[in-house]
């Protein structure tokens, strides 16, 4: 890790060391349109999510879960949760995993392709990558900046970086996940300088935001996730000599 990246950790770690103090821990199945997808491929032991922070995607008990808030890991190994703080390279042996998670959280990462390469080396042939991430750059707001975000992926970026990583994107689940500039700019405001009000306003509408339909789509077309904003998606690791389809 090279001192910029080493710095963005640091940063992420300040950020989210104090605003995981105002949460809760998050349900898994109130992620509705995820839980579903997940379900099916998710067994505990074989399953790892990378900064779930509060608000895991997947049942705590015999999880694994790496994060930088220790606050977060300490709520997550209270229910149960198999944890280890986040370091690079991930703290376990090739393909010992058949699910990966990884929800908001490529965006902060400066070295992202790194990242995902790293999570490949962990991962069986043939397993499965569920992530989501914002999307477009056009609709970056001082809220993206607040939250730690180095970025925001255009289609072509996030299915190429996959791609050289290893992965075929199976299914897509575009998401509106955008805001004018003005309300960017005053909810970043609040994050920043009234955590727990804002974090408050957050918990009172969060299930019903996270409990939103939104419609999945075979394929790997990101067009639409970049136009409304944000994605969530299903990828699978190639299986040795298998090339992935354009």
């Amino acid at each position: 890790m090279d001192a910029a990246a080493a710095q963005n950790q640091e940063r992420n770690h300040a950020i989210y060391e104090d605003l995981w103090t105002h949460y809760e821990l998050f349900p898994h199945s109130g992620w509705t349109h995820a839980w579903a997808e997940i379900e099916p491929l998710y067994q505990p032991n074989r399953t790892l999510e990378i900064g779930p922070g509060m608000f895991p995607h997947v049942p705590i008990a015999g999880t694994h879960f790496v994060d930088l808030s220790r606050h977060a890991l300490r709520a997550l190994s209270e229910q149960g949760g198999l944890c280890a703080v986040a370091t690079t390279p991930l703290p376990y042996e090739n393909e010992r995993f058949d699910l990966v998670c990884l929800f908001e959280v490529l965006e902060h990462v400066t070295e992202d392709e790194a990242l995902l390469v790293e999570i490949a080396r962990v991962m069986s042939p043939g397993g499965h990558l569920f992530m989501s991430c914002p999307c477009n750059p056009d609709y970056f707001t001082y809220y993206d900046k607040v939250m730690g975000h180095e970025r925001r992926y255009r289609a072509d970026e996030l299915s190429e970086r996959l791609t050289r990583a290893g992965f075929v994107i199976e299914k897509v689940c575009p998401r509106h996940d955008r805001m004018d500039g003005w309300f960017g700019a005053v909810f970043g405001f609040g994050t920043k300088f009234l955590p727990g009000f804002t974090a408050s306003i957050v918990r009172r509408y969060l299930p019903k935001v996270a409990a939103l339909p939104w419609q999945w789509y075979d394929g790997n077309d990101l067009s639409k996730a970049e136009s409304m904003g944000g994605v969530t998606l299903r990828a699978r690791k190639l299986l040795p000599g298998e090339r992935a389809m354009k």
